[in-house]
């Protein structure tokens, strides 16, 4: 089944577990991590970025398929990889929470197919989706689950550029829940809201562990802290604190009384926003940057020879490429 193939990763035995690399592609650039098994954990094994000019990829559209592969090419040649699983970018996805019988994966996989053209507009036939189950108990014979939902003809459009260059692709994943893999804790369940500041664009996701609730995207980005003279960074930010204070507030409504308790930015400016103290709509909820090794590896075994302020921009990559 299509959607199995792409977002289905079943973990296969040991001995055929065959290495890959996460390879983010955003608008603005194309980066990618490969780690190998170290003796603390896991370790660098090849990391890289292409950046990309404006126009190849467009609010996640690819616009210039010819460049972008030539891009990639350049990238896997100096990495020398082959294998990779893949982010997508969240805002041309759909997601939406559902309730459906507790029962095993193929058949809530069906539920959950009946219920896509009443969440959203797309055609089951249209459209590929995955699944996680929400960290809450069953109630009523009834499992909650968190569903993204893809335009089928976005999937094949990146399939495509990625098998020109020869790649495999093990499988897709939002960009939201590989960044949240990567920045998450292991084994968290609060409630934590990632704001993922790329250039010129910023993304804002609710996870419950590692599962995402809730996606939104703003035309806000890094480019308008850096460009800044003798500007008032206060109001720079105006347009994003309005986002979060949002999202908080939606949240306060409609996350079932969970609370949010802490906001997570990731990417290159995180170390500059997270210092903003008003940024947080509550003082309760804790205001920091994320650390995107922490679920690989720990600085007091190993230190990798990225530095800290450009890691941040590899949260997505870096989630991709854990086991």
């Amino acid at each position: 089944m299509f959607t199995k193939i792409f977002f289905k990763l079943f973990p296969p035995p040991k001995y055929i577990n065959i290495p890959y690399a996460g390879l983010d592609i955003s608008d603005d650039a194309i980066r990618c991590i490969e780690y190998k098994e170290g003796s603390h954990g896991y370790t660098l094994k090849s990391y890289g970025y292409r950046n990309l000019k404006p126009g190849i990829i467009d609010s996640g559209y690819i616009k210039d398929e010819k460049t972008l592969i030539e891009e990639i090419k350049i990238l896997v040649n100096e990495l020398k990889i082959s294998t990779v699983k893949v982010t997508l970018p969240e805002e041309r996805m759909y997601l939406f929470k559902a309730q459906v019988p507790d029962s095993d994966e193929d058949e809530i996989r069906q539920n959950i197919e009946f219920k896509l053209e009443e969440n959203v507009p797309l055609k089951a036939s249209e459209s590929v989706f995955f699944f996680d189950h929400l960290p809450l108990k069953p109630s009523n014979g009834l499992t909650s689950v968190s569903v993204s939902v893809a335009p089928r003809d976005l999937v094949n459009s990146y399939l495509r550029a990625l098998q020109t260059v020869g790649l495999s692709v093990v499988s897709f994943e939002i960009q939201a829940k590989a960044i949240a893999r990567s920045i998450v804790s292991s084994g968290s369940d609060d409630i934590q809201l990632i704001v993922n500041v790329m250039n010129k664009k910023t993304g804002l996701y609710i996870v419950s562990g590692s599962v995402v609730c809730f996606t939104s995207t703003i035309s806000w980005g890094g480019e308008s802290i850096r460009n800044i003279e003798n500007g008032d960074m206060k109001s720079v930010t105006n347009q994003l604190k309005h986002e979060i204070a949002r999202v908080c507030a939606y949240w306060m409504e409609y996350g079932e009384g969970r609370k949010i308790k802490s906001i997570v930015i990731s990417g290159r400016d995180a170390l500059v926003l997270s210092k903003i103290s008003d940024l947080s709509p509550d003082p309760e909820i804790q205001l920091r940057s994320s650390d995107v090794w922490q679920n690989a590896f720990s600085i007091s075994h190993y230190v990798p020879k990225i530095p800290f302020e450009e890691s941040l921009d590899y949260a997505a990559a870096a989630g991709l490429a854990l086991p």
